[in-house]
């Protein structure tokens, strides 16, 4: 927790950064808060750049726009207080600008690691994802075929968030990556599993009726991401499997065969 008097301080210095240094394209902002002695894992802790940044924002917000080279040189240059100043910067100002500033995030996304991308998850689309469903849900989607491993995985986690949030969106998320089941490469299984699985938790009868669909489906990926999701014991899948584990397709009667094992396994 920040002091009155250190807000004081960090209020008056900020000011005079705002005024003397900033109109100059002096982007070392970190002057504002270096000088402070206690450090957490050697750094300043993060509720400092943050006060900092509302304090920034708050003289600026009238001319945002303006600082667009400011905010593109926090992320590129000044090391993790930088990205963080312009994830908490993005956060304030996506919704006034958002064709501006989805560009410039969307960029960081592709260069971030999973804290980075994590936080810009957090802070910056899933309070919009609150407000408005439809345009912050189509704009996970892409993101988790991303070749960024770190974006792919991060991507994961915010979709079962956002289930989570809003139970409703569940049945248009299975839908958008079941057309996608057939397109998607063998890498993207790992991540359909992992939404099915998460679905299973959160709607299990939403997932029964996928199986449902595709009970005599014979394409392999298809069963493998559907078998791959199974971890509870449910009779109405075994038949299901079952019919499966009798394929010729070696890649398909393989994935089968290790779900009706888990399933006999939970059964007992």
């Amino acid at each position: 927790m920040i002091t009155i008097d250190w807000k004081e301080r960090l209020t008056r210095d900020t000011e005079q950064y705002l005024t003397e240094k900033l109109p100059k394209q002096d982007y070392d902002f970190e002057i504002i808060f270096n000088w402070y002695p206690e450090r957490v894992n050697g750094k300043v802790p993060a509720e400092f750049i943050q006060f900092v940044v509302k304090a920034m924002a708050h003289a600026i917000s009238k001319q945002h726009e303006q600082y667009v080279p400011f905010f593109q040189y926090l992320w590129n240059k000044k090391g993790d207080y930088g990205k963080l100043a312009f994830i908490f910067f993005m956060a304030r100002f996506i919704g006034k600008n958002p064709a501006l500033y989805n560009g410039m995030i969307e960029k960081a996304l592709l260069k971030g690691n999973a804290h980075e991308i994590g936080l810009i998850f957090e802070k910056v689309y899933f309070p919009l994802f609150k407000k408005e469903t439809e345009p912050y849900l189509s704009k996970v989607y892409p993101w988790l075929e991303s070749s960024h491993e770190p974006l792919r995985k991060q991507a994961l986690a915010y979709l079962v968030k956002m289930m989570k949030q809003k139970p409703e969106i569940i049945s248009q998320v299975l839908r958008h990556q079941q057309n996608r089941w057939l397109a998607q490469n063998p890498e993207a299984v790992a991540t359909n599993i992992a939404i099915l699985k998460a679905v299973w938790k959160l709607d299990s009868p939403a997932v029964m009726e996928v199986f449902r669909e595709y009970k005599s489906t014979r394409d392999p990926q298809t069963v493998e991401i559907l078998c791959g999701a199974i971890t509870e014991y449910n009779a109405e899948l075994l038949p299901i499997v079952e019919n499966w584990t009798h394929s010729g397709n070696a890649r398909l009667k393989k994935a089968a065969t290790s779900a009706y094992k888990i399933l006999l396994k939970k059964k007992a």
